[in-house]
């Protein structure tokens, strides 16, 4: 927020604030998580796994049993495009995961992309 005495005028615009010079997050999808797998660490590497994604967040972080998790994963297509994907879950008490997973890049494709590859093998838990 800016006052500006001289001319009374009160600004209150949002504050942008960006990813990286490589990344810009303009499409972006959720997915929602729907796997039988029931550890939280198990679930995040089978999608490290299953997207061949690197992970950003570090190890000493998801150290620990809590119940819930978050992580951003990262990678970049053949064609130089860039996706991020944050991961956050949450076990319920009668032990399945719940939460969303994120996907942004540039182009709506690769998040469309990633979006159907990570709901297709999170059903199978394989």
């Amino acid at each position: 927020m800016v006052w500006n005495k001289e001319k009374a005028v009160l600004y209150n615009g949002d504050i942008h604030y960006g990813y990286g010079d490589d990344v810009e997050a303009v499409d972006g999808i959720n997915v929602a998580v729907n796997t039988v797998i029931q550890d939280e660490k198990e679930f995040l590497n089978h999608v490290i796994k299953s997207t061949n994604m690197k992970c950003l967040t570090p190890l000493s972080a998801l150290e620990g049993e809590c119940g819930f998790l978050a992580a951003n994963l990262y990678a970049k297509s053949v064609f130089g495009e860039d996706a991020l994907v944050n991961v956050s879950i949450e076990k319920q008490a009668d032990g399945k995961l719940s939460g969303y997973i994120r996907i942004r890049s540039k182009t709506q494709g690769i998040a469309l992309s990633l979006g159907d590859k990570i709901t297709l093998k999170q059903k199978g838990g394989t």
